[in-house]
């Protein structure tokens, strides 16, 4: 079984620079667009991590400061070897980021934004990026979504974008119904034990 082959951590380490090194080099569209790719490889193909692993990734790089490939990276790195595994994913993801960086740097002046060719790639860039944001969500409302609650809170989100809501507020009414749910759902479970 694969996940036997990696249980050595050098392989491992080994893997988690490999991939991360891959995922910055390729894939376009920032963090958010290197879930399924993560997914795949560490859920999928090497079973080194679970679904909920991705989901609580997710949640994470969502709520802590710094870039989202970065905090990814640290998470699956540190998921899967600790520290060791966290720094040698976070030099992984940085290489191939700050050689493009400097590259489009060096040659971003030499480019015309009014050149129909590069419209055309960043068009095409962004219809890309799209379906990957899509396909992102997809997988994980599968996953994430399964009571009511969930449901209300998403639908709230929705319909207070559609109609300018502060996004604040927002999340503040999401957390608010999350912790009433939960209070409610506790309460039921107590009086359930009791009876």
């Amino acid at each position: 079984m694969l996940k036997n082959r990696y249980r050595s951590e050098t392989n491992i380490l080994f893997l988690i620079f490999t991939t991360f090194f891959k995922i910055a080099l390729f894939v376009v569209g920032g963090g958010l667009a290197m879930i399924p790719v993560i997914e795949d490889t560490f859920v999928r193909k090497y079973k080194l991590l679970k679904s909920d692993d991705i989901v609580d990734m997710v949640a994470m790089t969502q709520t802590i400061p710094g870039l989202i490939a970065v905090n990814s990276a640290i998470f699956v790195g540190h998921r899967l070897s600790g520290w060791k595994g966290s720094v040698v994913a976070t030099i992984g993801v940085l290489i191939p980021s700050i050689c493009i960086l400097c590259l489009i740097a060096a040659f971003f002046p030499l480019l015309s934004m009014e050149n129909q060719h590069v419209l055309t790639a960043f068009s095409y860039i962004r219809a890309c990026v799209t379906g990957i944001f899509g396909c992102v969500a997809l997988r994980l409302g599968k996953k994430i979504l399964s009571t009511h609650r969930d449901f209300l809170i998403v639908g709230l989100l929705i319909v207070g974008m559609l109609y300018g809501v502060n996004i604040v507020l927002l999340i503040v009414l999401s957390v608010l119904i999350g912790i009433i749910s939960t209070y409610k759902q506790q309460k039921e479970t107590k009086s359930e034990k009791h009876s």
